[in-house]
This record gives C-alpha cells, sequence and structure tokens, in this order.
C-alpha cells in the first residue's frame, strides 16, 4: 500500500538542478527537509511539479506524514513512508506533525521506561499526532475504532521523525 508523506521547508540559497521525469529538467531549490502531512483526502502525487504531469499516486487518506526535501513555485517534493517520492501542491500539505507506524506490533507504552506498562499493540501505518520527543521515544495520541490513546512509542518503529530530533511538537 502507498501512502504519502508530507513536509515543508524554508529556501536554502543554493539551486540545483532536479531530474523530474520525462526527460525535462527543472531549476528547484532544495530546502532544509522538514516533516509535514497531507492535509486533504484527496491527493495526488505527480512525478513533476504541476498539474501537467503524470499522477504516480493517488493518496486518499488524510493525516499522512511526509518528508519535504524540495520545492518548486507552489509544488513541494515528498517522500512517503514507503520511500516513494513525488510532487504535491503545497495546498496539500499541512505543518501538523504526524507520525506513522512502519511495523505491526508497535508497543504504545505509558513512559519512557523499557519496563513501563504497554497500553497497546499498534499495527502497521496507523497515523498519530506527535506531542514530544525525548531521547528515542516519541510520545502520541490518536483514535482507533472510536477510542483515544495516547503514550509513548519508539522512535525505530515510526515514520516521521528525524534521528537526532528532540523537544515538543506543535
Amino acid at each position: 500500500m502507498n501512502i504519502f508523506r508530507l513536509s515543508m521547508c524554508g529556501i536554502l540559497s543554493s539551486c540545483w538542478l532536479i531530474n523530474i521525469g520525462y526527460n525535462a529538467k527543472i531549476v528547484s531549490s532544495l530546502c532544509k527537509p522538514y516533516f509535514a502531512s497531507i492535509k486533504v483526502s484527496s491527493a495526488n502525487l505527480r512525478v513533476g511539479p504541476g498539474k501537467d504531469y503524470k499522477i504516480k499516486i493517488k493518496y486518499t487518506m488524510k493525516g499522512i506524514p511526509v518528508l519535504v526535501n524540495a520545492k518548486y513555485d507552489h509544488w513541494r517534493r515528498i517522500v512517503d513512508p514507503d520511500g516513494t517520492e513525488g510532487w504535491l501542491h503545497k495546498s496539500q500539505l499541512s505543518i501538523k506533525r504526524r507520525v506513522m507506524t512502519i511495523k505491526d506490533g508497535s508497543l504504545l507504552m505509558s513512559s519512557t521506561k523499557e519496563k513501563s506498562k504497554i497500553l497497546a499493540k499498534i499495527k502497521k501505518n496507523v497515523t498519530m499526532d506527535l506531542k514530544e520527543i525525548r531521547g528515542s521515544w516519541c510520545k502520541v495520541s490518536f483514535k482507533y475504532n472510536g477510542k483515544k490513546f495516547s503514550g509513548w512509542v519508539k522512535k525505530s518503529d515510526i515514520f516521521g521523525t528525524f534521528k537526532e530530533e528532540l523537544g515538543v511538537c506543535k
């Protein structure tokens, strides 16, 4: 199942030629990579930055985290949790931080201690709000089958954070 990632970026002063498919080249600003999420329930990932480019994947669920790593005009090049790369219009992205489990059986814990209470076992591809990052742990919250969950998951079990990232997320 292909899923999508979202992130936002600031502009770096350097520009690079980026091959965007169909042997076309454009000048695109590389940006400091950032995580974002898909804001809409229907989004088209394209092979290039524009509506004239072929649709690579159609995302049908909002909230999927993505990594934004380049921009061109109103388009952002993203990488999703599956590693699929393409272009989304910036209106389809949100700066709200989300994460997604990348394996079945991820544990939701009551604290960052290894021997803390297990609150739930989480399936693969569950999206969650990211609240805080402490070392190798992330505080998350999410709804599943109408029930609310909140707790800590291992950073290695999710997509949507940088290795050395720490702090409270908004």
